[in-house]
């Protein structure tokens, strides 16, 4: 009888660990990311390598040029900024970024996919830069930065426009309007020695500027070198300047 109890009783620990075995690796794989989840925020980070890329690029360190140059990328919403220089408080960017996920059946085809919002903690300074990723989103709207028109496309179609145009200011403004551009592109338009200068801005690295004169009409794009703060200011005066068409220095 006492034997049988042992049995018994030694059956019921074994399934009582079996059963608690169950329910952690039940846990486990309830907490464990999924695919898609791993995948979107892979794809995000890549993202926000890009918009990190970017600060780089154009040597940024304030804090309202940090937010609207991440909200220029695709795909990417800034939530918050706080800070003001890299250099003396640090910023800290909160971005939500939309990260495309996948998961693979056992054959590697793709059985689902969706995409889904992942957010990231960039502080930016003052020591050093640091990423958070797939952070908790915090409510609410994102930040009002509205997005840079584009000059893309719009080379071909100034000079088309400019063609035989005499250099008469009123004329080169009448080919421009032709045009109609987006109304935040800046256009600016001067005269100087029968020469007329044009200079239309999209955004601080996307500058076109024009030259009419006798002769016809030349157009020059600055490099992003020439184009950054302290350097050539895209003006129709640069245009009509001896700097147009020169190379960085």
């Amino acid at each position: 009888m006492n034997k049988r109890i042992a049995i018994g009783v030694l059956s019921a620990v074994v399934l009582f660990g079996a059963a608690v075995a169950g329910i952690a690796a039940w846990r486990h794989f309830r907490h464990r990311p999924s695919e898609l989840h791993t995948s979107a925020v892979a794809d995000a980070t890549k993202k926000v390598g890009q918009v990190l890329k970017r600060f780089d690029y154009d040597h940024l360190y304030q804090s309202g040029d940090y937010a609207h140059s991440a909200a220029q990328h695709s795909d990417v919403e800034v939530l918050a900024v706080t800070g003001q220089t890299h250099w003396q408080t640090g910023v800290t960017l909160i971005v939500k970024v939309a990260g495309h996920g996948v998961q693979h059946g056992a054959d590697g085809s793709v059985i689902a996919q969706r995409d889904e919002d992942i957010c990231f903690k960039l502080q930016l300074g003052p020591k050093s830069d640091t990423v958070e990723a797939d952070i908790k989103c915090q409510p609410g709207d994102p930040l009002p930065i509205a997005k840079d028109p584009s000059l893309d496309g719009v080379d071909d179609q100034l000079s088309a426009a400019l063609q035989g145009v005499e250099p008469n200011e009123a004329a080169v403004r009448r080919a421009i309007a032709s045009l109609k551009l987006d109304p935040a592109i800046r256009q600016d338009v001067a005269v100087h020695d029968g020469t007329v200068g044009v200079a239309l801005r999209a955004a601080q690295y996307d500058c076109l500027l024009a030259r009419v004169t006798t002769a016809g009409a030349a157009l020059w794009r600055p490099s992003h070198t020439q184009l950054a703060p302290g350097e050539l200011s895209c003006s129709a005066q640069t245009a009509l300047s001896g700097e147009f068409g020169t190379n960085p220095h």
